[in-house]
């Protein structure tokens, strides 16, 4: 009877070192889990943060091309009328709206004396 007891209390040790054992495992495996789907986690909020800055930059960049286009276009409106103009109406103009001569000769491609003589006539005028 002894021999018994001592097999049943045997055979009990060896069934709950096995499930220590057992539940040591499947612990290490949930905290494995638990750090698993924390930086699931934290890569899912990077990403998100990423994403949400790629299209913001990317409105910038929309909006930026859009501005660029319309210059693109009123440049090409000024070309133009000065082309279009003689470049005494343009350089008249200019001088009433107070341009230097050096500036006024430069854009409408006249020389520095008919500029000045504009810038004479026409800002007077104006004063």
């Amino acid at each position: 009877m002894n021999a018994l007891v001592i097999l049943l209390s045997i055979f009990m040790f060896l069934l709950a070192l096995g499930l220590t054992i057992w539940t040591r495992k499947q612990m290490q495996l949930f905290q494995q889990s638990l750090q698993s789907n924390s930086i699931n986690q934290l890569v899912k909020r990077e990403l998100n943060a990423l994403n949400a800055g790629s299209i913001g930059l990317g409105e910038r960049f929309i909006k930026l091309e859009k501005e660029l286009h319309q210059l693109a276009m009123q440049l090409d409106d000024v070309q133009s009328q000065v082309s279009s103009n003689s470049p005494y109406a343009y350089a008249i103009e200019l001088a009433q709206k107070g341009y230097n001569k050096e500036t006024i000769a430069e854009l409408c491609h006249i020389s520095q004396t008919e500029a000045q003589l504009l810038v004479m006539m026409h800002q007077q005028q104006a004063a």
